[in-house]
């Protein structure tokens, strides 16, 4: 199934590999739960297609999609409710300790020869 994905694309085989988990980790959920493709794509509030693509791997559906099916279907994510809650509250402290902008020099040229 990575191999979907042409190799002279801007995705990194890591990301092509996470892709691939958790396209077919959502696909055994809804498996499991007897759901058919149209009734997590409904609970999901996406189409049917858009559902097909998620369970495809394909780096290109919206993630908001890609992570409510895998709510629907009981996936967790970051560890749970609490962990992201928890991680989500930490990671706002660091935001606030760094810069608001990342703004590199221009070197100043020397033209004195």
């Amino acid at each position: 199934m990575i191999d979907k994905i042409p190799p002279n694309s801007s995705i990194s085989l890591a990301t092509r590999s996470a892709l691939q988990l958790l396209a077919a980790e959502i696909q055994a959920a809804r498996k499991l739960r007897g759901w058919t493709e149209l009734e997590l794509a409904q609970r999901t509030g996406c189409s049917r297609l858009t559902l097909r693509a998620i369970e495809a791997g394909k780096p290109t559906v919206a993630i908001g999609h890609v992570f409510e099916a895998a709510t629907m279907v009981g996936l967790s994510l970051f560890g749970g409710q609490q962990e992201t809650t928890a991680r989500l509250s930490e990671t706002k402290v660091k935001l606030e300790l760094l810069p608001a902008r990342i703004r590199h020099q221009k070197p100043e040229l020397k033209d004195d020869f």
